[in-house]
């Protein structure tokens, strides 16, 4: 009976080249001894790549995926832009029992078919690729079902037709051709998330049918660092759209923020079947009509939850300070009226509201609107994040202060929490 094992090899930061050289060696005897094993995980990070390293590298890879019974293998050896990239050895692209493969700063390019049958999760991060080598690698893996890339350019069409991939990750996405934009054709993933900087990104929503959750917690950025309010404006549109059809939505501070010009110009977000609807903005008076004209067209809300970054400066929000200011906004917020009916929402969450307890009248006419409007309300709850000790009276007062607001639903509860 095989008992599984786990090798993790960290390179130590600023090591020498002897430092670097006994590390080696300590890697290849433990793989000498380990060959017969079960290896759950086998993970080699931290490497200063050079190419004099290469066999090396080469020596892993053959391991985990000739030698070893490896379950999951991850592999990041580092190096800047002036440092040559480690090309990824073409006997590695054939295994049938690996199940996890993470590759970072490992380029692909298979010239031949990929065989990676039992894999099910994939994780490619901080290289160039091509939608050949990318397509060649998809067909290759028959069984996957969370994709994940990070830091990647040159795809221009990222066309997933398998029905097990269920989750896709993108994560800081760009091209050195700023006229360049990716598509996203993925009928059958019910996962999606966007993070980090993208440059140009197009996904219809019949690209994605299948869809249950989308994370929107991305930004544009341009290479002239010159924002366009137009342009930025006009992915948001096109993102909204593409998944207006979702149950579960997450908007990040970008999406908040460009909602917030939208609305300022007329603009209505087009109606969403969410039921659950997570938002991350800064959450002043600035942001709420986004919000709220964005809650106006989501009849069939359940939960919303709020996650306050309150640690976030007027750097993260220039487009929206460019456009009006707190007090203008505070004024059309309170004179504005927004037609809601939150006809389903039962539970709303407020997340790391440390300025809750000291500013609290930045959220007061949020709270007020939402308790006006959801008219089967079951629960407000508080989660502060706290720094220092702050007395327990605070949270009573607020407690009182949010139950003397006038509300649709008599059953509404508040309670406060710590995280």
């Amino acid at each position: 009976m095989f008992v599984p094992v786990s090798l993790v090899f960290n390179f130590p930061v600023g090591g020498t080249k002897e430092d670097i050289i006994d590390y080696l060696s300590s890697i290849h005897r433990e793989l000498y001894w380990k060959s017969s094993d079960k290896i759950q995980k086998f993970r080699v990070w931290g490497l200063s790549y050079e190419e004099r390293y290469a066999k090396d590298v080469d020596l892993w890879v053959h391991f985990a995926t000739k030698l070893g019974n490896v379950e999951e293998f991850s592999l990041f050896p580092y190096g800047d832009e002036s440092c040559p990239i480690y090309q990824f050895p073409q006997f590695g692209y054939k295994n049938s029992s690996m199940r996890n493969l993470f590759l970072f700063n490992c380029q692909l390019n298979p010239r031949a078919s990929v065989h990676w049958s039992s894999l099910v999760s994939l994780q490619i991060g901080f290289i160039e690729l091509t939608d050949c080598v990318m397509e060649r690698v998809l067909s290759g893996c028959p069984n996957l079902e969370c994709l994940e890339l990070i830091q990647l350019s040159g795809i221009r069409l990222l066309e997933i037709r398998s029905v097990k991939l269920r989750e896709l990750t993108l994560i800081d996405y760009y091209d050195k051709n700023h006229d360049i934009w990716l598509e996203i054709i993925a009928p059958y993933i019910q996962q999606l998330e966007l993070l980090g900087s993208f440059s140009e990104i197009r996904i219809g929503q019949r690209n994605v049918a299948s869809l249950v959750t989308a994370k929107l917690g991305l930004n544009f950025r341009f290479e002239d660092k010159v924002r366009n309010l137009e342009k930025e404006c006009s992915y948001l549109k096109e993102l909204l759209h593409s998944v207006a059809h979702v149950e579960n939505l997450e908007l990040g501070t970008w999406c908040i923020e460009c909602m917030s010009v939208l609305e300022l110009k007329g603009w209505q977000s087009p109606p969403s079947r969410q039921k659950l609807l997570e938002i991350s903005a800064i959450i002043d008076q600035l942001e709420f009509p986004g919000i709220c004209s964005f809650l106006r067209n989501s009849a069939e809300l359940e939960t919303l939850v709020i996650d306050w970054h309150w640690w976030c400066n007027n750097e993260s929000r220039e487009l929206l300070l460019k456009c009006t200011n707190e007090d203008e906004q505070s004024r059309r917020f309170e004179t504005h009226y927004f037609n809601c009916s939150l006809l389903h929402l039962k539970t709303i969450k407020f997340i790391d509201c440390f300025d809750l307890l000291t500013k609290k009248n930045s959220v007061l006419p949020l709270v007020k609107y939402l308790l006006k409007h959801a008219t089967v309300l079951e629960k407000i709850v508080v989660a502060a994040r706290l720094i220092g000790t702050v007395a327990s009276r605070d949270y009573v007062k607020m407690e009182q202060e949010f139950l003397g607001f006038p509300r649709s639903s008599p059953n509404a509860s508040i309670m406060f929490s710590y995280l």
